[in-house]
Formats: structure tokens, sequence, C-alpha cells
């Protein structure tokens, strides 16, 4: 088994695009200093091979029995039984190993360090980066037939590498054929990231378990758009594709250059002169550059959460958890509403953010008649059904909302998050003990009485709860801060936030239910486990909470 290196020199760049997505800014200057050896091309399927052979090592893939494929538009999904060894195309031993998760990359970078008595790691973003430009600035998208297999010449599977035309630094592939993974945490923009090349070692997100891995270089099923030099893909670290493969990195450096991020730059602007203090009343009220938000104070007090049943459905998910006592003894607003289209879009105008669904090109949607599939080209900016600004926002992952709250916060200067699993119950509840909160028809949208064609509804047009909170039953899953458990063992009891998870693909949680579910399914106590990404649902959005003592 033999590798081929290109050594990249040191030297500066400017990396990302004021022209791409938002996690592209902003455009910064890198410096790096030293050398290092980039594998001429992808790692190849019998390179992966004697790794598997010498180790007994399984991948991701094959523990779970599955790939995701993403051939078109119109062929996507999980494929039950599919691995590096059979991603669904035929391969030879030359072409590069697909399938293949970050988890099982970074097995293989230390069996061949320890082998070898060398350093082997993924490169960083900013080296990939660096290395893929070969020193040209822009796009570098002019004549990509000639350097890459992507979706306009792919044919649907991988091909040899090394078969197209190398960069101008001799590297082959980096545009196209199997997506590459990098050593870095995933952040949505480039404001923490370190400039001098090393890898970004502070998760994005507050759940570590949560955090993302990026991808670079689009692959043979990818657009010419995500082949860009400067393009981001943040996926799970467990995630495996029949696209996903890797590149390595031998490190040259007398100790390993990866270190802690530095302190992250502020971004955070002053908060604008038109946000209002606290009023008098229990509401805070906040005005960014036009646009309002409500949220109501709820003060501390103790409640059962949970349920006296068991239900579990026909795919054993479970939808209730145990009841058990919790106490909360501080104060905290929640947002009066759910995030609307207009609140939003001027996140989106101000950012360019682009959620994981856009991302992605698609959603995981339903309609009357037919079952849950997977719709290209459906976001929130095209539900798949009509909206005014005032409707609560559609098609929103847990990653998509977290952003949404650390730009608020930066805007305003208070510690916006997404509430608790607790905190949203127990606000829910609002000092009820039963199904509801009230008569349902009275407070919610729901599959009954949402109209002949389902969709969302403008916020705060029903009735609200006793603490005055719009739409807590119906109208939009709301995402909560908290990953997924399914027993209350280990639970927290006082209104904290649960964070830690011991699986490869963490799940979030979604409450309240929404303008497509029966009425069962908007009790105050019903839980929706739901993936963090990548399955974006066509009705899930959130709502803000706020720490009570960080507002002013």
């Amino acid at each position: 088994m033999t590798f081929e290196f290109v050594r990249i020199r040191p030297g500066c760049f400017m990396m990302g695009s004021d022209t791409g997505d938002g996690d592209e800014r902003p455009v910064h200057r890198v410096r790096i200093e030293y050398s290092f050896d980039l594998g001429r091309t992808e790692v190849t399927v019998g390179q992966f091979e004697a790794f598997v052979e010498a180790t007994g090592y399984e991948t991701i893939g094959e523990r779970k029995g599955s790939l995701w494929h993403h051939a078109s538009p119109a062929q996507m999904g999980w494929m039950r039984g599919r691995s590096w060894r059979n991603p669904g195309f035929d391969q030879t031993d030359k072409h590069p190993v697909v399938g293949i998760s970050y988890i099982d990359a970074t097995a293989f970078c230390r069996w061949l360090s320890q082998q070898s008595g060398q350093r082997f790691r993924l490169p960083t973003e900013a080296e990939w980066e660096y290395a893929c430009r070969g020193g040209v600035s822009g796009e570098n998208a002019d004549h990509l037939e000639e350097s890459a297999w992507y979706s306009g010449c792919g044919a649907r599977s991988t091909h040899p590498v090394g078969q197209k035309k190398p960069n101008a630094w001799g590297l082959y592939d980096m545009p196209g054929n199997a997506a590459e993974w990098c050593e870095d945490f995933y952040d949505w923009h480039y404001g923490r990231v370190p400039r001098d090349g090393s890898a970004h070692t502070v998760p994005g997100v507050p759940a570590v378990a949560a955090a993302r891995r990026i991808l670079r270089g689009g692959s043979w099923s990818s657009p010419a758009q995500a082949c860009r030099p400067s393009y981001r893909c943040p996926v799970p670290a467990a995630h495996r594709g029949s696209d996903t493969g890797f590149r390595i990195v031998r490190d040259m450096r007398p100790s390993a250059h990866t270190k802690p991020s530095p302190g992250p730059l502020d971004l955070r602007r002053p908060p604008a002169p038109t946000v209002a203090a606290e009023d008098s009343s229990r509401k805070l009220l906040l005005d960014v550059d036009g646009v309002k938000f409500e949220l109501v104070r709820i003060d501390p007090g103790s409640f059962v959460m949970g349920s006296p049943h068991r239900y579990v459905d026909e795919y054993e998910w479970t939808y209730e958890m145990p009841e058990h006592e919790v106490t909360i003894d501080y104060s905290f607003y929640l947002g009066a509403t759910e995030v609307t289209r207009e609140q939003f879009a001027l996140f989106v105008d101000q950012t360019g953010y682009v959620t994981d669904a856009e991302k992605q090109g698609w959603a995981y949607t339903c309609v009357p008649d037919a079952p849950w599939h997977y719709q290209a080209l459906m976001d929130w900016r095209f539900p798949g059904f009509m909206q005014t600004d005032r409707d609560p926002v559609t098609h929103i992952g847990w990653h998509d909302a977290v952003a949404f709250c650390q730009w608020l916060g930066d805007k305003t200067g208070r510690e916006i998050r997404l509430p608790s699993e607790a905190e949203w119950e127990y606000a829910c509840r609002a000092g009820t003990a039963g199904d509801f909160a009230g008569p349902l028809d009275q407070m919610a949208w729901t599959l009954w009485n949402s109209g002949p064609v389902k969709r969302t509804r403008p916020v705060a047009q029903k009735q609200p709860n006793a603490w005055g909170l719009y739409d807590m039953h119906g109208s939009v899953w709301e995402w909560v801060q908290d990953l997924w458990h399914d027993k209350a063992d280990g639970a927290p009891q006082d209104g904290s936030v649960r964070l830690e998870m011991d699986r490869f693909d963490p799940m979030g949680i979604t409450r309240g239910g929404s303008f497509a579910s029966p009425p069962w399914l908007c009790r105050s106590y019903i839980r929706m486990k739901t993936p963090l990404g990548q399955m974006i649902h066509y009705n899930n959005g959130f709502r803000l909470g706020c720490d009570a003592e960080a507002a002013w």
C-alpha cells in the first residue's frame, strides 16, 4: 500500500466567499506558516481495504446497515444494506472509497500513524481550501468538467482517482468525485475561527454531541455550486453517504499543529438603540431594525412533567416521558409566538444564512393520502403552501434555530436561546395538569381545523394560554434545546437542558404538534424524536427563550 503526497508550502490566501452561502463569510486572510503534505488523490478503496483487513474495523455504515444516497433530486434516501464495500455502484481498488464517516476517516488516520510512526490526519478547512485553490483566487468554476466528476458529468458514480486534470499544485479530484472530510467543527460563520490554518476545535452549538463536521469539494452527485473551493457542507460526524470519502495529511511539524481555537472574535454589535427595556408588564419587547419580538416572563414554579401514559407506535417510537416532578426556581422569558417568516427573513437578509433544507436542496414532507417522503426544492422560502410574513417560519432544523438565536443574541446583547424541554412544557401547561392548557379548538391549529389545504396560519389568531403564550399547541412543532432521551432517568429536575447523548446519530426534540397533527399529538406532554439535520421536516419551527437575569 503506497500513498503519494504533494508538498504544500506556506502562504497566505483569502478564505471564503462574498458571493457564496452565508457560512462562507466573512472573507478573511489566513496565513499558513508551515509546510504539510497532502494526499495527491483521495484515499482509495484498495488503501482503505488494507486498513480493514489489518484491523477488522467496521465502518459506521456497516454497523448501522445503511448509506445516504442522493443521485438526483428524484432519487435520494437511506439505502439499506449499503456500505463502503457496496455503495450502490461498481468500484475498483483505484476508486475513491466512499460510505465513509468522519469517525471512520479519523480511525484510518490513527491506524496509519501507528503503523508508520508518522503523523497522519485529516486536513483542516483552511488547509483544504488553500490547497484546492492552488494559488488561484475566486470561485475556480471555469472548465469544471476538465478537473471534476460532478453531477454534470459524473454518470451517477465515482470514477478512478487521478483521471481528470490536476490543479496547479498537482492535486487530483479536489472538486468532485468524493466529498472530503475536514478536521474542524462546523460553525455557521467564520467570525470565531483561527486565522493560522489550524482547525476550529470549539463546537458552534451548545451540545457537543450535536456538533457537526465539514465535507468539502462536492462529489460525483453534486451540482457545480457545491464544487467551489469555498463551499462548505456541514453534517454529523457519523454521516456516511455514497459520496463521502477523504484525503489525508502527513503532518510535518514537530508536534500536532491543531490546538484550541483562540478567543472568539466578538461579532456582537452594540444593542440597537431601538431595543426597549423591560416594561412594567410581564413582557420583554425587542425591536431589531424595525422588526419586533415579544417575549413573556415566566415565573418560577413546580409541576409534574410527562405523562401517566406510555404510547409506543408501530415503529417503536415513544412519544411520552414518564411523569416526574420538576422545580424551576428562576424566571425566564419565552416568545409570545413562534418565530415568524418576517423575523427569520431579517436574520437571513443580514447574514446570508442558508438553512439546512436549502443547503441540501430538499425537505421531508407529507401530503394528504401520501406517505412521508423527500421533496426536492422545498424550504422555508418555498414551503409548499401559501404563507404571510406573520406565519410561523417552517422547514427549520435545530441548527438553523440555534444559529438564529446566536444572531439575535449578538444583535441585542441578551442571552437568546432555545428553551429547555422542561421550560417549554412548564410554560405550555401554564398551571394546568391535563392534556391541554384549555379548549384545543380555541387555542390551536391542528389537522382537524386547519382547512382543506393543510398549511400554517398567522401567529396569535387563536386564544393564548393563561400565561399569554400563543400557539403552544399546534401550528408548528417547536424545537427545544435538549437532545432526545426515551426515559426520564437522569433527566434534570431543575428545568435545565439535557445535552449529553451516547449515540452516533444525535436526535433532537420538538414539542407541541402542528397544523398537520391530530389533536392527540398536540397534548402538553407529547414529544417528537426529530433528527437534528438532514431530514428537515416541513412543519418544524421554533420559539425563543431568554434568560431573565440577562435581560435589562
